[in-house]
């Protein structure tokens, strides 16, 4: 019987269809499919390749539709399906982009016709909404929830903000309560705050965790896509390190995030002193770089219109800081100010300018044994609030309505951080939960006080 309808609880059956969208997005989607996974759903995962490649198929799970050669109406309306764009803003569609939209649309359709029957199709981005749409409808999916972030919900098209307020069957699930706000035109958006893949989390605790003797120099770390260096506010931040070296002598600024870094970022930090740049570096890089900074900033324009929308939904990197120890400081605005507690685990500028940015760094890195202890508060902070067990059923109360089942066994939770892969997998028979509810630590406008 389906999930919720009041009879033996059955296997849910999901499929998600998943599109290159920057690491942040991908972490997000990892954790939703895994804690899928370890709460007995059975899970079909539909990657969009890049335009030129012909197979997007790159999961051992994935299950492959019909042959492409078989025509007729099915062929022709996963074929209309398809020919909308997937992408953001106004971008010209070459042939390879167009085949790519039409192959992801027939198999998403063909793997929602196979199933029979789905209790979920999950689109893990707005530009997947038209193929999750078509799809639920051709293989009869119960729910069709449709993962948000920050900036692709202000960059959504006109007839995919349409499409998903009048679908009986489509809701937009988001990160936090600003980018719920910034969906509220369309419909009432389900929250669903990130979890961090199991791996990648007990990763960032060991490396936090690790005591080592502090460097003379203080260093701030800021981690982001690279070609986004614009919107992610790294010229306000040198110019408030400038400000902040004027005062205090020395401090260091490492610039992280996946690449390859493009010249006009290369140029821009070759001029000041003490920087250095890490294109896409690996995750147990990336976890030691955050382990070592004395603060990491992320300093994200807010920008809802115009031509090139920016903004921070959520900001994951800053979850990870602290999971690794670090203290953070948010941008002034956007949903941000979820993901860190303010006034002791983190601090937010008043505004967007380079003298309050400076100003916050001053007053942080003046005292470097302070940030360890608010370093460790934010550790102990962002391990309370991203349990997998917590997460798992979010997960499948949000995209399912159900709970988990079968019912988890509480100690798969901690066995979940020691058994998975580096990369954040589960072997397929863990399983994690608990019947612990989820709490969060009470947040607090006031200064840490040691």
């Amino acid at each position: 019987m389906p999930p919720g309808s009041g009879g033996a609880p059955t296997t849910p059956r999901v499929l998600l269809l998943a599109a290159p969208a920057g690491p942040g997005v991908e972490r997000y989607v990892g954790a939703v499919e895994e804690a899928l996974l370890a709460g007995g759903a059975t899970l079909t995962r539909l990657d969009l390749p890049p335009a030129g490649l012909a197979d997007g198929l790159d999961r051992p799970e994935t299950v492959r539709p019909g042959e492409p050669g078989r025509r007729g109406l099915f062929g022709r309306r996963t074929d209309l399906l398809a020919r909308t764009p997937f992408g953001t803003g106004a971008q010209a569609s070459t042939g390879a982009q167009l085949a790519a939209r039409v192959d992801v649309a027939r198999r998403a359709a063909g793997a929602a016709r196979r199933f029979g029957h789905l209790d979920a199709l999950v689109a893990g981005h707005p530009s997947l909404l038209k193929a999750a749409a078509g799809a639920a409808s051709l293989g009869g999916a119960r729910r069709v929830p449709v993962l948000c972030y920050g900036a692709d919900i202000w960059r959504m098209p006109p007839t995919d903000r349409a499409l998903l307020a009048r679908h009986p069957l489509v809701y937009p699930v988001t990160v936090s309560s600003f980018s719920a706000g910034a969906l509220a035109g369309t419909r009432l958006a389900r929250l669903l705050p990130p979890g961090v893949p199991a791996g990648w989390r007990a990763a960032l605790l060991a490396e936090g965790a690790r005591r080592r003797p502090q460097p003379p120099v203080p260093t701030v770390l800021s981690v982001f896509p690279l070609t986004a260096w614009a919107d992610k506010g790294l010229p306000t931040l040198l110019a408030a390190l400038e400000t902040a070296r004027a005062e205090l002598g020395r401090v260091r600024l490492v610039v992280a995030g996946h690449g390859p870094a493009p010249g006009a970022l290369h140029e821009l930090l070759s001029a000041p002193p003490d920087t250095e740049l890490h294109e896409s570096p690996e995750d147990e890089t990336l976890a030691r770089l955050y382990a070592t900074a004395d603060l990491y900033a992320l300093c994200t324009r807010t920008r809802t219109g115009g031509t090139r929308p920016s903004g921070e939904g959520y900001g994951l990197t800053l979850l990870e800081a602290q999971l690794a120890g670090c203290a953070v400081v948010g941008p002034a605005h956007g949903g941000s100010r979820d993901a860190y507690q303010e006034g002791v685990t983190g601090v937010t500028p008043v505004d967007e300018s380079p003298r309050a940015l400076a100003e916050v760094l001053v007053g942080l890195l003046r005292d470097r044994a302070r940030l360890t202890r608010i370093g460790r508060r934010g550790a102990e902070w962002a391990e309370s609030v991203t349990r997998p067990d917590d997460h798992l059923r979010a997960v499948f109360q949000t995209l399912l309505g159900v709970p988990p089942t079968p019912p988890p066994d509480p100690p798969a939770a901690a066995a979940i951080g020691a058994a998975a892969a580096p990369n954040g997998s589960v072997p397929s028979d863990q399983r994690a939960g608990s019947d612990r509810p989820r709490t969060l630590p009470a947040a607090s406008l006031s200064w840490p006080r040691d």
